[in-house]
């Protein structure tokens, strides 16, 4: 693939192409990650435009802006975010080597991650799980790095999502790490969001489906794994720390039921692509989670969770079980859980019923409704008071989970800080 000014230009209607622009390397459309030799696309924000940027992305080094407002280094162009979509598009049928999507309410980042590590191959970085995000990459990679295996993050917050992530990635593989209560607000109930994650099947996708997310998906057109009553099953050791698959035992790079269920998808697809189980499984073995993302730090005697990425009803459950099997006193710093829309009273209610027999700290204006399930956990209405008052733990394992929308990163700085 070769990312020339004139051959951006052609895909749109009386495109036009200023002079002497160089070959881009790669594609941005926000200001601030442009790298050398990047196309800048310039699209139309809610409250600003991306020409307003061109000028900063070409002083880091952009080859060229990609816009429907004129620029004098400029490709203009009619829709620049259908074309970013269609460059997307065009790139990813250059790929000959297997593209798998990950989606699924909890768990699909580290599924993500030693899935890539289990075939050795190039995966999406951090929340790249958006259309315009996922059309970089896959640009990008079809540039510089189209023999690896692809392994995608799909994530959607709103009906109809899914099938342009679909549509645009077209997975060779696919895999249902768990359906569960997430981003409500833009999809509506549970049904639609089994509905809308099923969808990744929907281009004939060779699918692999834990035996969590089944229940929630009709029909046999997948195959299942799980730790029992599957079609590929595993062994848990009872120290959560390692998995048994056919005889071979692998360490977990993390503790608990979830991460051993990503890394038997995990193996299980590199099995299924003919790569020796035995070198998969040592990759898989030495894969390091993304930040934020069931990080144990130690701070003094105290031992903190870092699951700050994000949270939903169904991961938070997870995280739990994994504090209970730790150092006691068991202590959770739990932010609200965001965009579960009218369910979300329900939903942190019933997590205050899982916590119960746990040290509770509960922040923000929906975790309130904590209290009504577990009247001794202690409310704060914002991080800053929390903060401002932080208690004073000696000794056991602190939680800290929240929506993204939180910032809970600043309690673990914050106990970090005291403690180290």
């Amino acid at each position: 693939m070769k990312l020339s000014a004139s051959f951006i230009a052609s895909l749109s209607p009386e495109g036009q192409v200023a002079e002497n622009l160089a070959d881009a390397k790669g594609i941005s459309f926000h200001s601030g990650r442009v790298k050398p030799g990047d196309a800048f696309f310039a699209l139309a924000g809610e409250f600003q435009h991306g020409i307003n940027y061109a000028d900063d992305a070409l002083a880091k080094g952009a080859a060229f802006i990609v816009s429907d407002k004129p620029h004098p280094r400029g490709v203009q162009v009619t829709q620049p975010e259908a074309l970013l979509l269609r460059l997307g598009q065009i790139a990813r049928a250059e790929l000959s080597s297997p593209v798998i999507g990950i989606t699924g309410s909890a768990g699909k980042t580290s599924c993500k991650t030693f899935v890539a590590a289990a075939l050795a191959a190039e995966a999406s970085p951090g929340n790249f799980n958006t259309p315009f995000a996922l059309s970089q990459f896959l640009i990008e990679h079809a540039l510089h790095k189209a023999e690896l295996p692809l392994v995608l993050e799909l994530g959607i917050d709103h009906l109809g999502e899914m099938a342009t992530l679909v549509e645009l990635v077209k997975p060779s593989h696919a895999i249902i790490t768990s359906i569960g209560p997430s981003h409500l607000l833009g999809i509506g109930s549970l049904e639609q969001v089994a509905h809308e994650k099923a969808s990744i099947l929907s281009l004939g996708a060779k699918g692999l489906v834990s035996t969590q997310a089944a229940r929630f998906i009709p029909g046999d057109s997948f195959e299942t794994y799980g730790l029992e009553n599957a079609t590929y099953t595993a062994s848990l050791s009872k120290d959560e720390r390692s998995l048994t698959y056919k005889g071979l035992e692998v360490n977990l790079p993390s503790l608990g039921k979830a991460m051993a269920m990503n890394a038997l998808a995990a193996l299980v697809l590199a099995e299924k692509l003919g790569f020796p189980l035995a070198e998969a499984a040592k990759r898989l073995a030495s894969a390091k989670l993304e930040p934020g993302r069931l990080e144990f730090k130690k701070a003094g005697t105290l031992l903190i969770i870092d699951d700050t990425y994000n949270s939903n009803p169904l991961s938070v459950l997870q995280s739990l079980d994994i504090l209970r099997q730790q150092t006691p006193p068991h202590i959770a710093i739990l932010g609200d859980m965001l965009e579960l829309g009218v369910e979300s009273h329900r939903y942190h209610h019933e997590l205050g019923e899982a916590t119960h027999n746990v040290k509770t700290y509960a922040i923000g204006r929906e975790s309130i409704a904590i209290l009504e399930a577990n009247p001794k956990a202690k409310h704060f209405l914002t991080v800053e008071s929390f903060l401002g008052q932080l208690p004073q733990f000696e000794s056991g394992t602190i939680l800290v989970k929240a929506s993204r929308g939180m910032r809970l990163e600043r309690v673990v700085e914050a106990l970090l800080g005291v403690k180290s």
